[in-house]
């Protein structure tokens, strides 16, 4: 999901650029969410069939599996969303001279890479309590 985050942050920074028409910018919002809210949902698919299946079994992994895969397949349409929406030479070139021009913004650009790296793939903490269980065992 941190990576989803990650990857709508920069879509909507750098879509100041873009003269997109409504319609654009609501199927450019509407697949952001899309992805969003599926990996909301596969979060709690694979919650709820740990806590249901803590063991691997067949009709777990197909569970998690196919909760993976929409969201695969939602990331796949915005993708294509993004390529048909985004693909512009003329805004490549606008949006080069803008960060040209506005070192201090390219600054901030470049800085929050690392940010976003460290967000993506630092742990989050969130296995903290199994780690406690099997330190315990």
């Amino acid at each position: 999901m941190r990576f989803h985050f990650c990857a709508a942050f920069y879509v909507l920074i750098l879509m100041r650029f873009y003269e997109l028409s409504r319609g654009e910018r609501a199927a450019v919002y509407i697949v952001i969410g899309l992805v969003i809210a599926l990996e909301a949902l596969n979060t709690a698919v694979e919650a709820v069939v740990d806590l249901v299946s803590p063991e691997r079994t067949r009709f777990a992994g197909i569970a998690k599996d196919c909760a993976a895969g929409a969201v695969l397949a939602a990331a796949a349409a915005a993708a294509a969303v993004g390529i048909a929406v985004f693909w512009d030479k003329d805004a490549f070139g606008r949006i080069g001279r803008y960060f040209a021009d506005n070192i201090p913004m390219l600054v901030l650009l470049i800085l929050s890479v690392p940010i976003w790296l460290a967000v993506i793939f630092l742990p989050s903490g969130k296995n903290k309590g199994k780690d406690k269980e099997k330190e315990d065992e």
